[in-house]
């Protein structure tokens, strides 16, 4: 019988940067509930590979989060590339993004605000961004014959347009046949004088590039094919070469005039119509007169709430807690809240507080918590109250955190940080050791919130449910040194069909402040999951690199120290089975018995997860 062997590593640290315009390497996996930079990440690797997420594409929704838009695009990704589409990015699919270069960007800018009673500041005309030379310019396929297919695009449609802002208000497909296909205008077909409500039209590829634009919008731009009703515009590209039997989209992006005295209104896109040249330079003009696009457009620059989890929210991370004294400001999450349009102030805000206890029944929210706060910059703004607490003690918990009567301005168009802070109670007979905490903004419900604009009417956030990193709470804080990385070996295939395959992980842990104590039992040490039916998989090997310290039944780490894990399990089955086995958990503990807490981790359940015979 073959062995898998995986080596461990169990706390994972995330850290949050700006990316520059450059390719980006993915080390982690992802799934439905994942937050952070790698979800951004992979977000703009879809749209710009045409995987539509319309929530973000339409502006609507904030990049980081992992939903059910990004799942069914990653699903539609995994199709393409003929790999298993289970819309969660594992081993697999993450080598296949690695293999792809995209330029990423775009971290929520955030803006630290000096004072409570800062000044608001009124929104800037929007500038249009200059056109950019995509790489796609060069026609390879001299002498052939082509034409372009164009089709409406399912996103973006409906866009809500205000005054001074920018929108992408509709997309195309375009596939070239034989030939390539040098697209050399777009023309577009409008129900209104757009000249009178926008100041520029932009045509942007894939990756974000601008190829074509139209600034300083005038009615000499225009084209009135029926008087009050058609009025037809033309856009230049700069040659934008769509490669033989290559799918591309184009996006049309509006940038409306800050100050106009248009009404509020429905705007339609008639007709467009792309004219490109294939290789023996016979230009070819495809109309696309199905399914026109619309927008909105609001007149009256009315305020939107855009609410994300902010950039310089912590990652999956732990809480250093003391026996002795309390534990003040200990950070449970960073929300970030934009007023788009207009200025407004926000009254009023709930979050759900979840409280995962230990198995001690002293350990509560009540007993845990000396007080949750409001803070904005370094001011505390105002303390929460908590509601009804559900939950049994000792587990899961969780109860409504309200915070009330204070007032916060949010600028026009600029994000403000919101934090909760807590001070935790001393740890007296271990009662949080192990445990974690994590705040919830629910904007799907939107009495959890309360904005007003300046004529005191109330603004509706998106609505959205943004959830923070969970943070552990520890007085034996655990650390890693590096990512665990996943090396797939042998799979040996029998005449009947018998399996086995070879899975390592590695990864170093190291204790905190205390020393850390682990059972050699793997089965009580390490919690896993398997899904698969016809795999049998067996412990065989529990061990460290480092001997010292540990006992006849538990590895220690000293404080300080680092060692690493080697969990070795044989794994066999049937070659037509598949499935997924992954390390879930590691209990630990400050004296010999092991047994002190439970750590688990979604950053960690993601790494550490095998496909098995894929």
């Amino acid at each position: 019988m073959k062995r898998i062997s995986i080596i461990s590593s169990f706390i994972i640290f995330s850290f949050i940067s700006v990316v520059s315009a450059q390719s980006y390497t993915f080390s982690k996996d992802l799934t439905v509930g994942s937050n952070g930079q790698d979800v951004s990440n992979l977000q703009s690797l879809l749209i710009s590979q045409g995987f539509h997420i319309p929530s973000i594409e339409s502006g609507v929704v904030a990049k980081g989060h992992f939903g059910a838009q990004t799942k069914a695009a990653v699903v539609a990704y995994q199709t393409s590339k003929h790999i298993s589409h289970t819309g969660f990015v594992g081993p697999i699919t993450r080598k296949s993004l690695n293999g792809t270069s995209v330029a990423f960007g775009g971290i929520v800018p955030t803006v630290s605000i000096s004072s409570i009673n800062a000044v608001p500041v009124t929104s800037s005309p929007v500038t249009p961004p200059s056109v950019t030379t995509p790489s796609q310019t060069v026609m390879s396929t001299p002498g052939a014959v082509g034409t372009l297919a164009v089709s409406l695009w399912s996103t973006p449609s409906g866009i809500v347009a205000y005054k001074g802002q920018s929108y992408d208000v509709a997309a195309f497909k375009v596939q070239a046949s034989a030939s390539d296909m040098s697209i050399q205008n777009l023309t577009l077909d409008f129900d209104v004088r757009l000249w009178l409500y926008a100041s520029a039209i932009t045509i942007k590829d894939d990756s974000g590039a601008v190829v074509g634009s139209v600034t300083n919008l005038n009615a000499g731009n225009f084209s009135e094919l029926t008087v009050g009703s058609d009025y037809r515009v033309s856009v230049p590209v700069n040659g934008y070469v769509v490669k033989a039997v290559q799918t591309k989209y184009l996006t049309v992006n509006v940038t409306f005039l800050p100050t106009s005295d248009r009404a509020t209104g429905n705007i339609n896109v008639l007709q467009t119509q792309i004219r490109s040249v294939d290789g023996t330079g016979v230009t070819d003009t495809e109309t696309n007169t199905g399914g026109a696009r619309f927008f909105s457009y609001q007149g009256s620059g009315a305020s939107q709430l855009v609410a994300t989890l902010s950039p310089s929210a912590p990652p999956v991370g732990y809480i250093e807690i003391s026996s002795s004294i309390p534990t003040d400001n200990a950070v449970l999450g960073i929300y970030s809240l934009k007023s788009q349009n207009q200025p407004t102030t926000l009254l009023g805000l709930k979050v759900n507080l979840g409280f995962w206890g230990n198995g001690n029944t002293n350990g509560t929210i009540p007993n845990m918590l000396s007080s949750i706060a409001l803070k904005v910059g370094n001011t505390i703004v105002t303390n929460g109250s908590l509601g009804t607490i559900n939950g049994a003690a000792g587990d899961y918990q969780d109860t409504i955190v309200t915070f009330s009567n204070f007032s916060i301005p949010l600028p026009a168009d600029k994000y403000v940080d919101l934090t909760i802070v807590a001070r935790l109670a001393q740890d007296t007979g271990g009662r949080f050791e192990g445990a974690y905490a994590t705040t919830t903004l629910d904007l799907t419900n939107p009495s959890n919130i309360d904005v007003e604009d300046a004529s005191y009417a109330h603004i509706v956030p998106n609505s959205i449910v943004l959830s923070s990193n969970a943070q552990q709470l520890t007085e034996s804080l655990l650390g890693a040194a590096g990512l665990p990385t996943v090396t797939y070996g042998n799979e040996n295939n029998t005449s009947t069909g018998y399996t086995t395959q070879i899975f390592t992980f590695t990864a170093p842990i190291m204790a905190g402040k205390n020393g850390v104590y682990i059972s050699k039992n793997v089965s009580a040490a390490l919690s896993t999951t398997s899904d698969p039916t016809g795999i049998t998989i067996t412990p065989v090997d529990f061990s460290d690199s480092d001997t010292s310290g540990d006992g006849a039944t538990y590895f220690y780490l000293a404080p300080g120290q680092a060692k690493t894990l080697t969990a070795t399990y044989s794994a066999s089955g049937s070659s037509t089975q598949s499935g997924v086995f992954q390390i879930t958990g590691l209990t630990f503990g400050t004296d010999s018995n092991a047994t002190g807490g439970f750590l688990y981790s979604p950053d960690m359940t993601n790494m550490l997860t095998a496909v098995l015979f894929h």
